[in-house]
């Protein structure tokens, strides 16, 4: 009976673990300086829906990410209707560690777009501020949108100038700048030009107690200068990155891949 009960707790251990999801993992390669981590889960970690992998190309290794129709992330919100959405689908990876204030860093890393990205408000990169679920609020984020073709924009977070109001109401009052991306050769950045190529990403980017200014590189390309933002005192700003997108109701969101690689953060000053 002893050995029935034993194999029977066996069998539901492993059932249950291989529809649940990773959390606490640390991802890290010999060619990035930074590491990053698992801080909320994936809604799958197994099978053709997992959600990330390490990959291997000509003796490189990089990260790949997917996100299938209706994979609700894990993270407290994701389940819930908000900002124009019934629930919200992600798989995301944190920095380990936070930016200091009053210090500029410059920050480097590679995309490659590998599938999709036609859905409305997907997000691959932010500069997140959360410290408490009281002082939550992302600072910087790119995301493509658009009403028929998608192109990246970057967001950058706004508040109200009496920056005396409470932490809640400036959140709520808050609202972004948005900036629709583009080159010399290309007015704007569609996910059809630059699927299946490594795509350089370059910020500087100014943390001052309140407020800051960012630089953009796009292919070494420097495309957006002294931009400015702003950020809240209780703030702990660090790298997300991934895929975060809005739920999809009525037609569902298609499968989009992403692949990350070279993650370099340097602190200039």
């Amino acid at each position: 009976m002893k050995k029935l009960l034993v194999t029977f707790f066996t069998i539901l251990f492993c059932l249950t673990s291989s529809v649940g999801y990773s959390k606490g993992g640390n991802y890290k390669d010999t060619d990035w300086n930074m590491t990053f981590y698992d801080n909320g889960g994936f809604p799958s970690d197994v099978g053709d829906k997992k959600n990330l992998r390490w990959m291997e190309e000509n003796e490189n290794k990089f990260l790949r990410f997917s996100l299938h129709n209706k994979q609700v992330g894990k993270s407290a919100s994701d389940d819930k209707k908000r900002m124009g959405a019934p629930y919200w689908e992600r798989a995301e990876l944190k920095q380990v560690g936070t930016f200091e204030k009053k210090s500029t860093y410059e920050i480097n890393f590679k995309f490659r777009l590998i599938k999709g990205f036609k859905n409305n408000k997907e997000y691959i990169f932010q500069i997140h501020g959360y410290n408490t679920m009281k002082c939550n609020a992302p600072i910087v984020m790119l995301q493509f949108k658009g009403k028929k073709e998608k192109r990246l924009r970057l967001f950058l977070r706004q508040f109200p100038s009496n920056r005396k109001d409470t932490v809640k109401n400036l959140i709520k009052d808050s609202h972004w700048s948005k900036y629709e991306l583009s080159t010399k050769s290309s007015k704007r950045i569609f996910p059809k030009d630059i699927m299946n190529k490594w795509t350089t990403i370059k910020f500087l980017i100014k943390f001052d107690d309140i407020n800051g200014k960012l630089d953009m590189f796009f292919n070494d390309e420097k495309i957006e200068e002294n931009l400015s933002f702003d950020t809240l005192s209780c703030d702990t700003p660090h790298i997300k990155f991934g895929i975060y997108r809005a739920g999809n109701n009525k037609k569902g969101n298609v499968l989009s891949v992403i692949d990350f690689d070279k993650f370099i953060v340097n602190k200039i000053k």
